[in-house]
């Protein structure tokens, strides 16, 4: 490993000078936040849905397609797949997704965060299974790493707790916070996902966290139905979902996000885009 590279990063050094100097420029993820919103036909993916289940005991969810076009995208787009720590821009080694699930279907359940690194090759098939089997297992165990941690440090003083915070925050901007706290923490990953549609919510704008280095936010909302204008110009009542997005505008410029989340948008709405693995893959570490 190269000495400005991370176990979570490779840095980048090949960069243009303007684009080094955007996290000088701007020194936090709050003041580099692009907000933008994308209203997904879902007529398509849902008709591929019922044929897709059909049958199929494991059953694949809207959210899983959503998932699975977010690793894609990821994988064919890795300029998006970048984030910035010490005033340095890396790309990310792997694809990391985290969401939050409840541990029971329940006002009172506790809610909890799960991070799977995913193979860029994968399939809607693979990405579904996957997830499904670390949901199963974060649902039968009794906490979680990151809860884990949290009840551990909230039992120290305030004093004690910012400076167990600001440490990390230390050895995290040299690359010295350890690979296993990093590979626990859902904050430290390439997209962080959010389905308010699964708790009948619409999609909201989601802040950017200081904490870790993840620098998408993706929102989705509940599938709904309005008036749509169709390929042949006429308006009729199609499902529709909206979902939002939260970016850092430091790693990558706006042709390659809008061709970014152009792609995101076009496999969730062709989700057989996704039965098969890529044909070829761009090298993310081209930059390096």
């Amino acid at each position: 490993m190269a000495f400005h590279d991370r176990c979570d990063g490779v840095f980048l050094r090949k960069l243009p000078s303007f684009r080094k100097m955007f996290p000088y420029l701007m020194r936090t993820r709050a003041e580099s936040v692009i907000y933008y919103s994308q209203r997904l036909k879902l007529s398509h993916t849902l008709s591929w849905l019922e044929k897709a289940n059909a049958g199929r005991a494991q059953k694949i969810s809207l959210f899983h397609v959503v998932l699975a076009a977010s690793v894609r995208t990821l994988a064919l787009r890795p300029d998006a797949n970048r984030f910035v720590s010490g005033r340095r821009i890396y790309q990310r080694r792997t694809i990391d997704l985290s969401f939050v699930i409840k541990r029971e279907l329940s006002e009172e359940a506790a809610e909890t965060t799960v991070k799977i690194t995913f193979d860029p090759r994968s399939t809607i098939t693979e990405v579904s299974g996957q997830i499904a089997s670390v949901v199963q297992a974060t649902k039968a165990g009794s906490t979680s790493r990151d809860e884990g941690t949290a009840d551990l440090v909230a039992k120290l003083p305030r004093s004690g707790i910012r400076l167990v915070v600001w440490a990390l925050r230390t050895l995290d901007y040299f690359r010295l916070l350890p690979a296993s706290f990093i590979k626990g923490d859902a904050l430290y990953a390439s997209v962080f996902v959010a389905n308010l549609g699964s708790i009948g919510l619409d999609a909201v704008f989601h802040h950017m966290y200081e904490w870790g280095n993840a620098v998408f936010f993706i929102v989705v909302g509940k599938r709904k139905k309005e008036p749509v204008v169709n390929d042949r110009g006429e308006l009729e009542v199609q499902e529709i979902m909206d979902m939002n997005i939260s970016l850092d505008e430091r790693i990558t410029d706006g042709v390659n996000y809008a061709k970014t989340i152009g792609l995101l948008t076009e496999l969730i709405e062709k989700p057989e885009l996704l039965e098969t693995p890529p044909a070829d893959l761009p090298d993310p570490f081209a930059l390096a």
